[in-house]
């Protein structure tokens, strides 16, 4: 099983959006969970041997750089989810999926 982080600011969104991409993706036959936690988590899914892929939301794109090279300390994947791929509707959906897909 692959697992994939997406890392937000607040939390609310991202869990909804983490828990319909993973419905989305099994639904497909694809062995994919995503989770989602906040800014204030730190290191801990960089430095984490349990996520494959690391998400950033829109949100907090403006610390990208900083998420990036923790990534690439770590070994770690990593991508920046569009605006269009963050919408809990069926294209977003379908957007943050294939997203997944991309960068596994």
């Amino acid at each position: 099983m692959k697992k994939v982080m997406l890392i937000c600011n607040a939390g609310m969104s991202s869990s909804l959006m983490a828990k319909k991409v993973t419905e989305y993706l099994q639904k497909k036959g694809e062995d994919i969970t995503m989770d989602a936690t906040t800014v204030s988590v730190g290191d801990k899914p960089f430095t984490s041997d349990e996520y494959d892929l690391i998400l950033i939301s829109p949100q907090v794109r403006m610390k990208y750089d900083e998420f990036a090279a923790k990534a690439e300390k770590n070994n770690k994947k990593i991508a920046q989810v569009t605006f269009q791929a963050y919408a809990p509707i069926p294209s977003g959906i379908e957007a943050m999926a294939q997203l997944v897909l991309n960068n596994l």
